[in-house]
């Protein structure tokens, strides 16, 4: 044995070894780490919740009919939008022969009516401009609830089959029309409309199978 400094002590000297609490465990402050109990966490410890601080919950996977139902309902919202930008655009490309006539309804019942081709313009402006946010609004709200659809709210599925509802009703004349629409505008919105029609009602379908419910039902609850 050497009192060197430069050595330690030898490996049977009390100061080599670590130290140890009784029964050979460990101590805590030694393992590295923020002080824990002895005997493991504190009595009042919680154990880590699933979608707590930094820990975000599993989203339960929809049905493939429930995806499906939400690729038509977006493909309802395009069609609905590509047919009123054509008709917009048909009616404002021939906004002049349009305003005459309007103008020449209004003056044959009520000759006060009357207004200068450029104010008649104007208006007509303005009010293409108010159908466009107009229509950007309804459209906002239908995404949105098809999102909420695909999060499981039951509400959304009432109000899409509404809506899928009444597409269906109003196309079904130019369904049973098509063979007597004349003119190029015409008949491309007539189309857009009954595919428009034809996806409304497949995502109908989609959202009220029985694999779709039963994902609403275990949603809801």
């Amino acid at each position: 044995m050497t009192d060197d400094p430069r050595f330690g002590p030898p490996s049977w000297h009390p100061e080599s070894m670590p130290h140890r609490h009784p029964e050979g465990v460990p101590h805590p402050h030694q393992e590295g780490g923020p002080p824990r109990h002895p005997e493991g966490d504190p009595p009042g410890a919680m154990p880590p919740v699933p979608g707590g601080p930094g820990r975000p919950a599993a989203e339960e996977a929809a049905p493939v009919d429930i995806e499906t139902a939400r690729h038509l309902w977006i493909a309802v919202i395009g069609l609905g939008v590509a047919s009123m930008l054509v008709g917009l655009w048909s009616l404002w490309s021939d906004r002049a022969a349009f305003l005459d006539a309007l103008m020449t309804d209004l003056t044959a019942q009520d000759p006060s009516l009357a207004l200068p081709p450029e104010t008649a313009d104007t208006v007509l402006t303005v009010a293409m401009g108010f159908a466009l946010l107009f229509a950007a609004a309804i459209t906002a709200l239908v995404w949105l609830t098809v999102r909420k659809m695909r999060a499981g709210k039951l509400w959304a599925r009432a109000v899409l089959t509404g809506i899928g509802v009444v597409v269906v009703v109003t196309t079904l004349p130019s369904l049973f029309g098509l063979g007597g629409v004349s003119g190029t505008v015409a008949v491309v919105t007539t189309i857009l409309g009954i595919l428009q029609a034809v996806a409304a009602a497949g995502a109908v379908y989609l959202m009220h199978r029985r694999e779709s419910t039963e994902f609403f039902v275990r949603r809801r609850g």
